[in-house]
């Protein structure tokens, strides 16, 4: 099997030697990037390889808001956690989480409410090992676990004893999918997913979405989003990106709240530094309720 330390051009560190080599004893596939740990790239994290690195280097030169649309992404995590909480919220299941980073939902929700229950999911199994060493060396295993799961296989994740043990489905929970969705074709009929996760979750609760797009961008960043979808195809997992009214049909039986849907830099916008003109265009999200 090639791997990304036999790849000529890239530089490989020592960590990442110590990473591709737990990753090739778990029998996962390492000469393709994993979109997990390029996200946590795009942030400047450190849960990423040589390979992992040198797609997002291609990435930007395809697509250089790319960096600045991740962070506003986060930005946007941010914001609707701390908005989760102020409204009562106490529980939280983020699914797709990725690789440990900085500004975690925990981290945000617990030094707004020390009584927060977070469960985070993720298919990736790197960014499942990783998360649960830094939550143990966090010491907040009480409070805080992860599992390994995929989004479409709802009953797996509601279900886990883990999940059970954390999370108390008779009380509002808010279920994260930021910056998921992309990678889950129509296929695989995300709205009906998301209304199974609805019809199983209590009344006051709360739903997180953030989608790639560009169906709201210039000319010429319509086409760097094309060839930006297209280079994921040399990844784990293909990109998909959705307009604005797919985004809406999305949160159906959902009661979206204001703003609505919107680009991240405009939903309660708190810090005018994360305003970026080249990621404006770029992305939907929203946070809607259960009624």
């Amino acid at each position: 099997m090639t791997t990304g330390r036999d790849k000529p051009g890239y530089m490989v560190s020592s960590r990442d030697n110590a990473v591709l080599s737990w990753l090739e004893t778990a029998g996962i596939d390492t000469s393709l990037p994993s979109p997990d740990r390029v996200y946590d790239a795009y942030l400047g994290g450190s849960h990423n390889t040589a390979v992992d690195r040198a797609f997002v280097e291609k990435a930007e030169l395809i697509l250089p808001a790319i960096k600045p649309l991740a962070r506003n992404n986060r930005s946007f995590l941010r914001r609707a956690v701390k908005e989760a909480v102020a409204a009562g919220i106490t529980q939280f299941l983020d699914i797709g989480s990725g690789a440990p980073t900085v500004g975690n939902v925990h981290e945000i929700a617990l030094r707004a409410n020390p009584d927060v229950h977070v469960v985070y999911v993720d298919s990736n199994t790197i960014a499942v090992q990783t998360s649960r060493l830094k939550l143990e060396e966090q010491g907040v295993t009480d409070r805080v676990t992860v599992i390994q799961e995929d989004m479409r296989n709802p009953d797996g994740i509601l279900d886990h004893p883990d999940t059970r043990a954390l999370l108390d489905f008779d009380r509002p929970i808010c279920l994260m999918m930021v910056a998921l969705l992309h990678f889950i074709s129509d296929d695989d009929n995300p709205g009906e997913l998301l209304a199974y996760y609805r019809d199983r979750l209590a009344p006051g609760s709360k739903l997180v979405l953030s989608h790639i797009t560009c169906d709201n961008a210039p000319p010429e960043q319509q086409a760097q989003i094309a060839a930006f979808v297209d280079a994921y195809k040399n990844t784990t997992a293909h990109l998909y990106t959705r307009t604005h009214a797919e985004m809406t049909r999305l949160f159906d039986g959902w009661q979206i709240e204001a703003p609505g849907i919107v680009s991240p830099q405009d939903w309660r916008q708190d810090n005018p530094v994360d305003q970026n003109p080249e990621s404006y265009h770029l992305g939907w999200c929203g946070v809607a309720g259960k009624v």
